[in-house]
């Protein structure tokens, strides 16, 4: 007795798992750093063993890049949000003043601009006859909030130049005045385009929270200098610095991919 013998068809996935085995310039290289990666991690262990002890300090430093980064963003959104409503007033007398305000900041060294911030902001103050000491994460997050609002400016414009005249118009018909137009029919409606680019404004204020060491701030960079130095050993100084850009790396790049999506997807959307 035949028996009929039946074959199936390959997937149609074999030719996609064929193309990404073939090797490429970019594969390769990835492929020798992970093999010297993994290479250098068996030849110092010692040194691996000393940066998981540091995991908590090094954790703790971190967090305070983040709560700059997270208190520089709002102020600077809060500012961004009246200079932007500002420039596009149909009043010389207001749109003037906040675009110069705003170029000066956006071309101002960040650097620079927190320096000028821990000198001009005193080192206490005085309220009700008790001194209250301020902290110098706090002039470092509103010297950040300065230079960034003038981005946080410049999306705010964009975004309710995005909207259709058409959509003020029919505002208008309603009754409603300027403010009214702003706060409830144009900024809502531009709050979809100005996200991806706040999302990118905040990454870059999160890099830019390393140069609160500098000033002497116990933050990620400060504290791995610390330990750094501590040890003495000149063979650290390279995995330890290479540490601090892949904390920080691994904590952007996510959001900054996310933000890239959104932009995408809403932009296909329109």
């Amino acid at each position: 007795m035949n028996t009929l013998v039946t074959t199936m068809p390959l997937r149609s996935s074999s030719p996609h798992l064929l193309r990404w085995l073939q090797p490429t310039p970019m594969k390769i290289l990835a492929l020798a750093v992970l093999t010297w990666a993994g290479s250098w991690i068996l030849d110092h262990r010692d040194v691996i063993v000393l940066m998981v002890r540091w995991l908590p300090a090094l954790f703790e430093g971190f967090l305070v890049n983040i709560g700059i980064g997270v208190v520089s963003v709002v102020l600077a959104t809060l500012l961004g949000l009246l200079l932007g409503a500002m420039q596009v007033s149909p009043r010389p007398l207001l749109a003037r003043p906040a675009r110069v305000f705003t170029l000066f900041f956006r071309n101002a060294p960040w650097l620079v601009v927190i320096f000028f911030m821990m000198y001009l902001i005193p080192f206490e103050v005085q309220l009700f006859g008790t001194y209250y000491q301020l902290p110098d994460w706090i002039k470092v997050a509103l010297g950040l909030s300065l230079t960034a609002s003038g981005y946080a400016a410049e999306i705010v414009r964009g975004g309710i130049q995005s909207i259709p005249l058409a959509q003020w118009e029919a505002a208008a018909s309603l009754g409603l005045d300027r403010r009214q137009i702003l706060r409830k029919v144009v900024l809502p409606q531009a709050l979809r385009s100005m996200l991806p680019a706040w999302m990118n404004l905040y990454c870059t204020v999160t890099m830019g929270t390393a140069l609160a060491s500098l000033l002497g701030i116990e933050d990620l960079m400060t504290t791995m200098q610390l330990r750094l130095a501590a040890e003495s050993r000149p063979e650290l100084l390279l995995p330890g610095y290479l540490f601090v850009f892949l904390v920080f790396f691994f904590y952007i790049y996510p959001i900054s991919r996310l933000s890239k999506t959104l932009e995408r997807k809403w932009s296909l959307h329109d």
